[in-house]
């Protein structure tokens, strides 16, 4: 069980610098189809419970999609995306699970589901609210966990889920497709530990400057490499230099878009030499610009 404490003395030692979460692995996967919602043994119904939770909200609950609809759920999609992961032998520190709609049947918890088959005894939660920023958030908390707890090796899921059970015209970034996407972090790994940051209250306008000023900062070893920008749905993919290779995110997919990108990128990378790889999202209804560089080194 994880367990925390309030901050020690001022003059407590400052830990060893601890060993950075490297990319260990990357998955994407797409679903298509899915379950019925009926019939539906489970309690409480899921009928019953999904009235329950939009009524504090201007949408109303369409039960007639229980007859027609088909779901594919985060456990469901949690639970193939595992079986396409390696066998995990090593105990996981911390498992975080992110999407930016909610579940169509939110009564079996993925990140509770992944606590209880992962080796190790990890904190494991789930990530919602962020927007399209939530996969950054996602990385950024991790970063953060690494370094408050020395945690060796974590599992991010990010996850997008197309069915709905009440009317979402008008609404922005919603999901088109299922797809589920695994970031295994640990000490081995070609790719380095995320650097993540997110920006708040960057206007449209400013988006193109801020960025480039990322792209074209130096940064110690990581100066002077060639360049892939991965674009999220909420940034034009354009070109930003004879250096940037500008990979954009498949649409409809406003967590996991960008990361599914990514995990088309890195086979293309292997055998060759370094490169920096940068994941950007622009979120124009929350103004977050998000930004996650990770720097391959020489090999495969």
């Amino acid at each position: 069980m994880y367990l925390t404490t309030s901050p020690g003395p001022v003059e407590t030692p400052v830990p060893a610098r601890r060993a950075p979460l490297r990319l260990s692995r990357l998955i994407s996967r797409t679903f298509s189809g899915g379950r019925p919602f009926l019939p539906d043994p489970v309690e409480p119904s899921l009928a019953q419970m999904q009235a329950d939770l939009v009524r504090p909200y201007p949408v109303e609950f369409r039960p007639e999609l229980l007859e027609r609809g088909e779901r594919n759920t985060f456990l469901e999609m949690t639970q193939d995306l595992l079986a396409d992961l390696p066998p995990l032998q090593e105990p996981l520190d911390l498992v975080l699970v992110a999407h930016t709609v909610p579940d169509a049947d939110p009564r079996r918890s993925p990140s509770c589901h992944l606590a209880d088959v992962l080796p190790g005894d990890p904190l494991a939660f789930n990530l919602s609210d962020q927007g399209t920023a939530a996969g950054f958030t996602a990385l950024r908390l991790v970063s953060e966990y690494a370094a408050a707890d020395a945690f060796r090796r974590a599992l991010v899921v990010l996850l997008d889920q197309r069915t709905f059970l009440y009317d979402t015209t008008g609404a922005r970034d919603v999901p088109l497709q299922d797809c589920a996407v695994a970031l295994l972090f640990g000490p081995e790994g070609r790719a380095g530990e995320p650097v993540t940051r997110q920006l708040a209250g960057v206007a449209p306008d400013e988006v193109r400057s801020t960025l480039e000023a990322v792209l074209n900062e130096p940064d110690g070893e990581g100066a002077g490499r060639p360049v892939t920008l991965v674009t999220g749905q909420g940034l034009d993919a354009e070109r930003f230099g004879p250096t940037v290779d500008v990979r954009p995110a498949p649409p409809g997919r406003p967590c996991t878009g960008p990361w599914s990108a990514l995990a088309d990128v890195l086979p293309e990378c292997e055998g060759a030499g370094p490169r920096r790889l940068v994941v950007a999202e622009y979120d124009s209804t929350l103004r977050y610009l998000c930004m996650s560089t990770l720097d391959l080194e020489e090999g495969t």
